[in-house]
C-alpha cells in the first residue's frame, strides 16, 4: 500500500545526498571562521528538518524556510531560537543535541556529532545569515542553486517516472538524474543526455507539432520545475525555457493539440497555463484540495482535464477560465487522465485498481469501469485512432483495451517490478514501457510481443550481461 501513491516517488532518498548521513566517515572539524550558513548549515536542515517546518507543514508553529523565521523560533521557545556567541543558550542548538528535550530531528536518529559540532561552531561566530536578505525562502534559494554533480556512470537504476517517443519515432526520452536521456531505440548506444531537469522527472511530452519539449521535474519536498527545450525531431533539445519554479515538485505538462498552449501542474495545487511562443502565463486554476499529478487538453483544445491527489478528476474551460465538472469516482488517488479522440469521454486510471470512463458533458456520469488490475493503474490514454485504451499498472504489465468493451486485448507481461510510464510511438506500431528498477521495454503494439530492452541507466552494467 505504502508504494500506492506517488508519495514514493516524492519522499524517496536521493541518490545523492544534501548533507552527511548517521553513518557517513566524521568530517574535519571546520576551520574557525569558515562556517557558512548557506553552504554548511542549510544542507543539514534541509535534510533534516524542513519537512516538517514549512509553511505547509508548521509542527510547533515553527516555520523554517526563512531566516527571520527560523531565529524567531515556535511555540516551544522562549523568545529568540538563536543567541548569536553563544550555543549553549540557543534553544535551536539544545533541541538538536542527544539529550535534548523534545530531541529532534523527532523521532529519528540524532544528528551525527560532526552536524551538530558545525552548527554549534556557526552559532558561536554569530550565527549569520550570508544570504541575500534574510526574508527571503532560503530553501527554494538553496534548491535552485545548487550545484549537482550527475555521475557519467550511473550507481543504479533510477525509477522510470517518465517516457516518450521522439516525434521521428527513432527514439526513447527517459527519465533520469537531474537529466533526461534519448535512447536509439536498438539500445545499442549511449544515450544523448539532456542536463536541466531537477533530480527526478515526472513527465516528458513532446508538443504535437514537435518543435517543443515540456519537462516537469522536481527535487522531492524542497523544488520543482517546468521546462521547455526547443527540440527537433530526433529528440535534440536546447534553448531551455522556464516556465514554473516552485517550493516542491511538478508533476505534469500538457500541450493544446494547436502546440499554442501549454499547461503545468504539481504538488502546490495549482494549474498553470502559459502560451509556449511567450511563455507568457494566461490562466491560473486553484481549485484542486492536493497535488495535481496528470493533465490532458480536449481535442478542440478549449477544456483541460486534470487529475489530482485529492480523489478527483476535474474538467475546466480554459477560454471562459471556469470550473465546468468534478468526477469523484475512484475515491482514490487518481494518476492518469486522457481525453478520448472525439471528446466525448475521459479515461480516468487511479489508486483503486480501476480505470474509469465518464461523460464531461453530463454531469461526469460514468459511462464505465474498467477492473482486473492487480494493482494502481498510473498511465491511461487513447490510441488515436479511438478504439483502443492504453495503460500501465503496479501489476508489472502494460495492457491494451477495447475502449467499447472494456475487454483486455493484449496484456503485456515482463517487467520485474511496477510499471509507471508507457508511450506510444508515431506511428501507432510500437509501445515503450518504463518501470521502477530502470528497465524501458519495447512491444509490438498490435501483436504485443516483445522487440527489446533498455537499462535506461547511463553506463549501468548488469552482472552477467
Amino acid at each position: 500500500m505504502l508504494r500506492q501513491t506517488l508519495v514514493i516517488l516524492a519522499l524517496a532518498v536521493s541518490s545523492i545526498p544534501l548533507a552527511a548521513r548517521a553513518d557517513d566517515p566524521p568530517a574535519p572539524t571546520p576551520a574557525a571562521g569558515t562556517v557558512s550558513f548557506m553552504k554548511d548549515v542549510a544542507p543539514i536542515l534541509v535534510q533534516n528538518c524542513i519537512a516538517c517546518h514549512n509553511p505547509k507543514k508548521n509542527e510547533s508553529k515553527y516555520v523554517m524556510t526563512t531566516f527571520v523565521q527560523l531565529a524567531k523560533g515556535g511555540q516551544q521557545g522562549e523568545g529568540m531560537t538563536l543567541e548569536p556567541g553563544d550555543p549553549d543558550s540557543s534553544y535551536f542548538v539544545e533541541l538538536l543535541r542527544p539529550d535534548g528535550a523534545p530531541r529532534m530531528p523527532w523521532k529519528l536518529d540524532p544528528l551525527p556529532a560532526q552536524q551538530i559540532a558545525l552548527i554549534e561552531t556557526w552559532v558561536k561566530e554569530g550565527a549569520k545569515y550570508d544570504g541575500k536578505d534574510p526574508g527571503e525562502d532560503w530553501v527554494t534559494l538553496l534548491n535552485k542553486t545548487r550545484v549537482v554533480t550527475v555521475p557519467e556512470t550511473y550507481p543504479a537504476p533510477m525509477p522510470i517516472t517518465a517516457l516518450a517517443f521522439t516525434p521521428d519515432g527513432s527514439s526513447v526520452v527517459s527519465s533520469g538524474y537531474h537529466e533526461i536521456n534519448v535512447w536509439k531505440r536498438e539500445g545499442s548506444e549511449p544515450p544523448r543526455r539532456v542536463r536541466g531537469p531537477r533530480e527526478r522527472t515526472y513527465d516528458v511530452v513532446f508538443s504535437p507539432n514537435g518543435q517543443w519539449l515540456g519537462v516537469a521535474s522536481g527535487d522531492p519536498g524542497q523544488f520543482g520545475k517546468a521546462t521547455l527545450f526547443k527540440t527537433t525531431p530526433n529528440g535534440e533539445a536546447n534553448e531551455p525555457r522556464e516556465l514554473v519554479e516552485s517550493a516542491d515538485v511538478v508533476f505534469a505538462v500538457a500541450f493544446s493539440p494547436d502546440s499554442k498552449k501549454v499547461a503545468v501542474g504539481g504538488a502546490d495545487r495549482a494549474i498553470r497555463v502559459f502560451e509556449v511562443e511567450t511563455a507568457k502565463l494566461l490562466l491560473t486554476i486553484e481549485d484542486h484540495a492536493d497535488w495535481v499529478l496528470d493533465l490532458a487538453f480536449s481535442p478542440d483544445g478549449t477544456k483541460l482535464a486534470s487529475a489530482g491527489r485529492d480523489k478527483t478528476s476535474k474538467v475546466f474551460d480554459v477560454e471562459k477560465k471556469e470550473s465546468l465538472v468534478t468526477f469523484p469516482g475512484h475515491a482514490e488517488t487518481v494518476y492518469a487522465v486522457a481525453w478520448s479522440p472525439d471528446g466525448k469521454t475521459i479515461a480516468t486510471a487511479g489508486g483503486d485498481n480501476q480505470i474509469r470512463l465518464w461523460d464531461p458533458a453530463n454531469e461526469a456520469k460514468q459511462t464505465r469501469a474498467i477492473g482486473g488490475f492487480g494493482g494502481a493503474v498510473f498511465r491511461v490514454f487513447y490510441h488515436p485512432e479511438g478504439k483502443q485504451l492504453i495503460a500501465c499498472s503496479a501489476d508489472k504489465s502494460v495492457r491494451t483495451i477495447d475502449a467499447s468493451n472494456g475487454n483486455v486485448i493484449k496484456k503485456m507481461d515482463g517487467h520485474q517490478d511496477w510499471v509507471y510510464s508507457v508511450s506510444l510511438s508515431p506511428d501507432g506500431k510500437t509501445l515503450a514501457s518504463g518501470s521502477w528498477d530502470g528497465e524501458v521495454r519495447l512491444w509490438d503494439a498490435a501483436e504485443g510481443k516483445p522487440l527489446g530492452t533498455i537499462l535506461a541507466a547511463p553506463g549501468l552494467k548488469v552482472a552477467g550481461k
